[in-house]
């Protein structure tokens, strides 16, 4: 447990100075954690007797965030979703090793995670540099806040098993942490919208609203994920992270939260340029 803290406290830190410096340090360091969700993929899916090709998911994974962030419009990133598909496509049609479900196995890479990153990245296109950043603080505490308070709540006071057949650890105790948690990252990141004079303002109530949310769908997440070792006779996706996993393992709530938290902060920007 002890590992686990502190590698969580580091991660935080790491995520905060990320956030801090923006620009290039960030599309960096979320390249780089995609390309690593990627490889753990490929590793999973490897175990499984399958063999994806995975030079387009590198691809896409080291360079779909600048594409999202820096060209005005969405059509750059989809030329290059159609690009990458496409290429995986070809491959299996002249490569007599490749078999189809290594194909489909490639294709499912493309819808989780890699279509789950792109909401992350598409904050940017948000007004402002600070909203932005409210939203992508909103996108990992309020999920993560959900993780640390169902693991703790689970660990010393969990009775009642929540998902046995998909996590046996899970509890219905530790998931009602996992939602207190998320409403306090909601109140956190409101908090820090207010301290920051980051505009336009959005209440304590529909940010406390959106982190029990988060909460919910942040263990959606990681159950989903849970279905995927299982199904892989995995106990992690990975050993990248001591104490936690690997990268997917800590990322799983994120990415099914980022949808979400990316159409609640467009309907904040959009209301307000007067768009809806």
């Amino acid at each position: 447990m002890r590992t686990r803290i502190v590698v969580g406290v580091l991660l935080a830190l790491l995520f905060l100075l990320t956030l801090f410096f923006g620009g290039v340090v960030q599309c960096v360091m979320f390249s780089l954690a995609t390309s690593i969700c990627v490889y753990e993929m490929v590793k999973t899916f490897q175990k499984k007797g399958l063999n994806p090709f995975s030079y387009p998911l590198y691809l896409f994974a080291l360079i779909y965030y600048p594409v999202t962030r820096y060209t005005p419009a969405i059509y750059w990133l989809l030329l290059l979703l159609v690009f990458c598909v496409t290429a995986t496509i070809v491959e299996r049609i002249f490569n007599k090793k490749r078999t189809t479900e290594d194909v489909f196995a490639s294709l499912s890479v493309f819808l989780y995670p890699l279509s789950f990153f792109v909401f992350i990245a598409a904050i940017h296109k948000l007004s402002g540099e600070p909203l932005s950043r409210i939203a992508l603080l909103m996108m990992f505490a309020g999920p993560l806040l959900g993780d640390t308070m169902a693991y703790f709540i689970g660990v010393f006071r969990g009775r009642h098993k929540l998902c046995p057949h998909i996590s046996p650890k899970k509890t219905v105790e530790g998931s009602i942490g996992g939602l207190a948690g998320g409403i306090m990252g909601g109140i956190l990141v409101y908090f820090v919208q207010q301290y920051l004079d980051i505009r336009p303002y959005v209440g304590i109530i529909p940010m406390m609203v959106l982190g029990l949310l988060c909460g919910a769908m942040g263990q959606i997440g990681d159950l989903f994920a849970s279905t995927i070792k299982r199904w892989a006779d995995i106990k992690d996706f990975g050993t990248f992270l001591p104490g936690h996993g690997g990268m997917l393992d800590r990322l799983d709530s994120v990415l099914m939260c980022a949808p979400m938290v990316f159409l609640f902060f467009y309907a904040v920007h959009s209301y307000v340029t007067g768009l809806l």
